[in-house]
This record gives C-alpha cells, structure tokens and sequence, in this order.
C-alpha cells in the first residue's frame, strides 16, 4: 500500500469516527467488525462494541438490526427499516452490502419519525371534516384539497390539484380574494373571508363561506390556506328563522294556551304554505293528547299506543330504545335541539293509534323527532316537537323535500312556545295563588272571630253556636253543625247548626230509629258512615271529597247531594283524649276541604276542644252541687307508678301543672333514692329537690299524661294522690251533672283496672269553686304562673323555690315569670278589695 492510500484511508478513518451518523461494519459471521464512537452513544458501548454478535445486541432495536444485515448481504442491495426503543428514541438503520460484510449507517430519526405520524394525523383530521379545506400557491393554482372539497364540487381530487382557482370560482371571486389579502398584509391581520359562491362539475352554482390566509411554507414558498363551507342550508334557512323569531314576541303576549296553539300553527303555514299541522294539548286529567289546533281536517285525541303519544312520552335516550331490525336510529348529540331520524320501512300512519304500527321515532321533552320513509312510500317526512308538558305539535310535509335544515327553525318555534305556554302557566297559578290567598286570608278572619267569641263563651252550646254562625259564612260552605257526645253519650247529638239544611239531619231520623244519640235509638241504615259519625268512632278528622263517590253504599249521601252539598270535612273536638263532639262542614263544591281551608278546620277543632274543656272545668268549681269520688287506678305501667316505683317506696302527687304538648310539672314528696329515677323513667326529663321548709319534696319535669291530667281533662279537680308500684290511689271532686259512669268508663279505656271505693255528694262550699272566682280573668300562661309558683314554695318562708328556679321549670325567662305573677296577684288583690283596678 502506498502513503497515497494510507493518507486517504487515515483521513476516512478519521471522518467516521467524528461523524454525527454511526457507522459500523459487520462481517460474514454478524459480528460488528468495526464501529465509530457515534454507534456508541446511539446504541450503548456494550451493543456496539466490536466483536459482539448482532444477535447478543439490545432485543429493543437488535433484530431490526440483523434483519437489514441480512437483507442486504441476501438480495446484494441496500435495506432500510426503522425502530422505536423504549426510551421514545426512533433510530434508522441502512444496511449497504459490501466485500466479505455488510456496512450499516446508523442514524437518530426520531424528529423524522414525528413530523410524519403529525403529518399523517394532521391528513387523517382534514379528510374527516365536513367542511373543505384547500391550498393555493402565489398563483392560484390548487395544490391541495381534502375529500369534504372533492364532494361539494364533484371534481376528482386529481381534477383540482394542479388547475387554477378559476375552475371553481369566478373571476370576480378571485380579484375580490386578492384584495382582501392585500389589506391583510397591510393591517397585519392573518384571516379573510368572503361569502360567493362556486361552480360545480355539473354546472350548478353552489352558495359558499370561505375563510383564508396567506402562508410561508418550510422551503419559502409563499401560498394561500382556505376553509370552505356549504352555506345551501343556512341561506334557505334564514327567512324561516326570521320568521320564527318574529313569531317569539307574538307568542309571548298570548293570554292563554288556545292562542299559542294557533299561533304555532298560523306560523309553520307561513314558513311552509304546503305543510300540514296539527298541534296537541295534554289533558292532565283524561291523560289524553287533545287536538288544540290545525291547518286543517278533523284530528282525534291520541292514547297511549299511537306515534304521537309515544312522541310525547318517550325518555332521553333513544339509542336504548328497542327498535325492529326494519327500523334505523340516528342520534346526533351536537344538535340543537336534539333530533332523532327514525327509517322506517313500515310507512306508519303518523295519525294513526294502531299499536301495532307504532315506530320508535319518539322525543324526550322539548326535542324534535323526523320520521321519514322509504323512497317509495307516499306518506313522506313527519316531524314531532314536544311542548314540555303541554303537549306536541306534528308537521307533515308530505312527498316534496323541505328545503334546507327544517330541525332547527322547528325547534326554535317549539322552544318559544314552551316559553310562553310557562309563562301563560306561570300567570294562571299566580292567579291562582292570589285568590287562593285571599281565600285564606278569610277564613284566617273567620277562624280568629271565632277564637275571639271561644274566649268570651261560658257554656257548651255558645261555643257550638259561635262556631256554626260564623263558619257558614266562608265561601262554599252550605250547612254547619256541631254534635255534642260528652253529656249524652253514644253518637253525635246536634246542639247548634248554621246555613241551607232543609231538615238535612231531620231527613236522617225515622220513626223507628232516631238520630243516634238522642235518645238513645240504634243507628239507622240512614246515618250509617255519616262523617261525623265516623269521626267520633275513629278519633281522626274525616274528609269526604266528592259525595257522589260511594253513593250506593251508604245513605247519607243521597241526601246531602239533594241538597247541594258535594264535599264534607267532620273534625273531632277532643281534649286530652276526652271526645267532646264533633264538628261538621258541608260545602256545595268537591274538594273544598282536600287542602288548606280542611286544615285549618282540623286546627280549629282543637280550639274548639279546648274551649270546651275550660267552660266544663270551670263550670265543674262553680257548681253548688258536687260529687267526690274515691278511686284506685291499677296499673303498674302508669307514668305515676313507674316513678314511685323507681323511688322504691310510694310517692304523695300535691299537685300537677300542665305545660302544653303533652308535658307536666309533678310536685311530690318522698324519702325514697331519686338518683336513678331520669334514667329507669325515660318520661322523667328532670328531678328538683326543693329547699326550705320538710325534706323530701321534689318537682319533676314529665313528658306523659298522668292520672290528674286524664281526671281534669273531665272537668274534675284533684285533691288526694298517693301512687306505688302497682297503681294510684286518689280523691277527685266533680259537679253533678257530670255522667260518672262515663268517666269511669274513660279510665278503664287507659287502666288495667278502675275501682270506685267511695262516692260521697258535697255541697259547693265544700270544694275549690268557691276559691276561684277571681282565675276567671286569668289567662292560661298566667294561671299556670301562679299554679307553678304556689306548688313549688315560692310564697313559703323560707322559700322553697326561687324566681329563677320557677321561670326554669316554667322554660322562660324571670321577667316574664316575674310579669305573669305580678298580673296574678293584682287580678286576686282586685277580686278581694272590690273596684279596685287590677290591671291588665
């Protein structure tokens, strides 16, 4: 070898061991003979080391290697592959075939790599888009094109790419694009846009929005980029939806519903003079879709099982309905509003309400659905559009095509439509609302008149007489009547009545059987379910409706509805689980009492009740004839009992004060160990032992009727209690008049055992009548001041209980304690010392 050839190869030597490509030669046994640094950092020292076989290298890239080695040394010719690593790293490898091996280039191409997937995916997006997209060089001359230009136009893409813009597009599209672009280099803005319109392949003229931009290209060629859009839809559709947008302020001044369904249908036939219309109210009540308007011919209210019902009912997913294999469903989720074709090709009669030829082209609410047919059926193209829960209207175009998007400008009708059909709605229960309220605000002024004369009355029947007078005159009502049971017992006895009877209750008697409870005859087929009755026996208030309802069963019936009375409420008036009566309300139209004005009767009831039960109780200690019973209450689950049973020895009640809903004060006396008496008596909220004066006197706070609560609650007054485990021993005074068997009668409902020791008569000078003349004027939180204050020591010395202590048991605050008392006092001071002022 000559110093010529060693230069030179010294000098190739030293290239390729610098060189930024890798290069390694590999002999005939496939082990790397040679390779330059390059190699080393591409595929790691040790794969590239010489000496190693290409089939020990790396399994990442190591038999793409070995197959290009080869490939080339097999065919005698250049093979290329490439291979992506694990570490993201793309390499290319060039196997060139040589003397006695094989040489192989080895280079990074992973920027290469990248810029091909981008451009592959970059052509899969444009050759998806609906819109086309173009590209033009300095000379209008088309240089590219996706498939969405190839459709509109109808040029194959070889026809376009290479022809001037003018094929399409008229000369004055062009000098129109070419100044646009000027202005755009000028004002430095990037995009232009021009509304024309281009020549297809078969001559049509075909409306157009194009979009456009200069652009640099990487080998500096400057060019045009476009966006291309079929505008046929849009232009056709622009004079339907300014008319539907006028129609908006139309609808929304209609008063009420008819007028809207008019309107919708005035205004389709204004937009598409061949259609025909029909538009559907939903019957609430009927459940039902009646015909409210059309552009003509006589439709029939549609049921469930015809197209347009289930049009109105369907549900929000309608590619989860189940179709036959007949029938196709689109759903296109990016419409607005949403819209469903159906293909079927059982040509349905979309008028029809045969279930058997039902298609499953329906809408969720507010959503519009297209049937369209086979080519070859008549019948053509249906659209449904929901009105929410108003109802739907249907618009048949028949055989001839629409022109443009018809979805769009029928669901905007439909939409504003819905709007003023709420708004009509919204109007109707505002009114409703209003006179509901006035309604209410009368009879809150009854109900108060006639709480006002319940504190004035001193007997059953001015109560019974105050409540019929002033009920009667409500709207509606026909006919009141109170039934008093307490004094007579059995069923109701009429005491006072108010309004149009026309012998009402007088028609229930018969010679043979009277009116139950007065005097003492059995009921009568007549007044068999009578409601007031009813509410007697069941204790719970009783509402009737429609008295049509039931008519053959019951007697009564009959006879109100021949008077007029269409709706009864009858409304126990019980005390403490005492049944006074029962007052009843009979109105000349159904549902009167179904909501409000039924409650606030039940609420008055209880007032009512209550009323009563203060008359009876003061009446019961004014008498001047009295009866005192001497009882024993066995029943060791008696609230009394349990807690005497939780002390461990027998407890002394000297007196109760009631505190409303079900709550007492119980003021005791025992020795016995109250520390777990809370926790073995769940109804024992609190214990107080109270200071001053003999040990062993408590106040406990109770939630639960006691025995003095049941006996009071029948007008008598409590004066020796004793109760133990077993029962309650006590001495309980009554006027006269009172029924004791009835009472007895009572307590065996709520005691194991009721036994009558003694029973003595006592004249009224003998009881607490004579001391309470002056609690007339008191009121009840008043009473129950003065009550709660004497049983708890608060007048002793030294005091058994302070101020504090009794406003706590009493849950206010010592002011207001102090301020009841204080009024208590006067009122007593001014009953002793003649005209003095009390006070208020």
């Amino acid at each position: 070898m000559d110093l010529r050839d060693a230069d030179h190869r010294a000098a190739i030597g030293q290239f390729l061991a610098t060189a930024d490509i890798g290069f390694l030669y590999a002999d005939g046994s496939h082990a790397i003979a040679d390779a330059n640094a390059t190699v080393d950092d591409l595929l790691g020292s040790d794969d590239a080391s010489v000496g190693t076989d290409l089939r020990e290298t790396d399994p990442s890239f190591g038999p793409e290697l070995r197959d290009a080695v080869e490939a080339a040394e097999r065919n005698d010719r250049v093979a290329e592959t490439e291979v992506t690593t694990g570490d993201g790293t793309t390499l290319q490898f060039r196997a060139v075939p040589g003397r006695g091996g094989v040489g192989v280039l080895v280079s990074d191409a992973t920027r290469d790599f990248e810029l091909r997937r981008d451009l592959r995916r970059s052509n899969r997006i444009l050759e998806t888009l609906e819109d086309g997209v173009y590209t033009l060089n300095e000379a209008f001359v088309i240089t590219s094109v996706n498939e969405a230009v190839t459709e509109m136009t109808g040029y194959d893409r070889e026809e376009l790419v290479g022809s001037h813009a003018s094929m399409v597009a008229g000369s004055e599209t062009l000098e129109k694009a070419e100044e646009i672009l000027a202005m755009l280099r000028g004002d430095g803005s990037d995009i232009g846009m021009i509304e024309s319109s281009i020549r297809t392949a078969s001559g049509e003229l075909l409306p157009i929005e194009t979009q456009f931009s200069s652009v640099e290209f990487d080998d500096g060629r400057r060019g045009r980029v476009g966006v291309i859009r079929d505008v046929t839809d849009t232009r056709r559709n622009e004079s339907a939806l300014r008319e539907l947008s006028r129609s908006a302020r139309r609808l929304l001044r209609a008063d009420d519903g008819e007028s809207i369904f008019e309107t919708i249908v005035d205004v389709i036939a204004s937009v598409w003079p061949d259609a025909a219309v029909v538009t559907y109210s939903f019957d609430r009540t009927e459940a039902r879709l009646v015909p409210a308007a059309a552009s003509g011919g006589d439709h029939d209210a549609c049921g469930p099982g015809s197209p347009v019902w289930e049009a109105f009912t369907a549900g929000s997913d309608a590619a989860e309905t189940t179709i036959d294999t007949a029938r196709s469903v689109r759903t296109d989720d990016d419409a607005s509003p949403h819209f469903q074709r159906v293909a079927d090709a059982a040509g349905d009669d979309p008028s029809g309400g045969d279930p058997s030829t039902d298609a499953d082209a329906v809408a969720p609410t507010g959503r519009v659905v297209e049937r369209s047919t086979e080519p070859d059926d008549s019948s053509g193209r249906t659209l449904y559009a929901t009105l929410d829960g108003h109802g739907l209207f249907r618009v048949d175009f028949g055989s001839a095509e629409p022109a443009g998007n018809v979805e769009e400008p029928v669901g905007l009708l439909a939409a504003n439509a819905v709007a003023a059909l709420d708004s009509v709605e919204r109007e109707t229960e505002l009114s409703r609302n209003r006179q509901r309220l006035e309604r209410l605000d009368g009879l809150n002024d009854l109900l108060r008149r006639i709480n006002g004369e319940l504190v004035d009355a001193d007997t059953l029947d001015e109560i019974a007489t105050a409540v019929c007078d002033t009920l009667v005159e409500a709207d509606s009502v026909e006919f009141v009547w109170v039934g008093e049971t307490y004094r007579s017992g059995g069923d109701p006895t009429p005491m006072a009545r108010a309004g149009e009877s026309d012998g009402f209750l007088e028609a229930l008697r018969r010679e043979d059987a009277p009116l139950p409870g007065a005097d003492g005859g059995d009921r009568s087929a007549d007044t068999a379910g009578l409601p007031g009755v009813r509410a007697v026996e069941t204790g719970e208030p009783v509402r009737v409706s429609d008295v049509s309802d039931g008519l053959r069963r019951e007697r009564w019936r009959e006879r109100a509805l021949a008077r007029g009375y269409r709706s009864v409420v009858s409304v126990p008036l019980s005390y403490d689980d005492l049944c006074y009566g029962v007052l009843s309300v009979y109105a000349d139209r159904g549902s009167v009492f179904d909501d409000e004005f039924g409650d606030l009767l039940v609420e008055l009831g209880d007032n009512v009740a209550n009323a009563i039960s203060s008359v009876e109780t003061r009446r019961s200690l004014r008498t001047g004839s009295l009866v005192e019973l001497e009882l024993r209450l066995d029943d060791p689950d008696a609230l009394l009992s349990r807690i005497a049973s939780a002390f461990g020895e027998p407890i002394r009640v000297e007196g109760t004060v009631p505190r409303g809903d079900g709550r007492s004060l119980v003021y005791l006396t025992s020795d016995g160990d109250r520390s777990d008496v809370t926790e073995s008596v769940s109804a024992v909220e609190s214990i107080r032992e109270m200071g001053g004066g003999p040990t062993g006197r408590l106040e406990a706070s109770v939630n639960g009727a006691t025995a003095a609560d049941r006996v009071s609650a029948h007008g008598g007054s409590i004066g020796r209690m004793v109760a133990d485990a077993g029962g309650v021993e006590l001495t309980t005074t009554f006027p006269r008049s009172v029924d004791v068997r009835r009472i007895i009668e009572h307590l065996e409902e709520r005691y194991d055992r009721v036994e009558l020791r003694s029973r003595r008569d006592r004249s009224g000078s003998d009881g607490p009548g004579a001391r309470t003349g002056f609690s007339d004027g008191l009121t009840d939180r008043q009473r129950e001041a003065i009550e709660t204050a004497y049983l708890g020591g608060y007048f002793e010395w030294p005091r058994a209980s302070t101020g504090e202590e009794v406003a706590t048991a009493m849950d206010i605050t010592q002011p207001t304690f102090n301020r009841h008392l204080r009024t208590a006092e006067r009122k007593l001071l001014g009953t002793i010392l003649g005209d003095v002022d009390a006070g208020d």
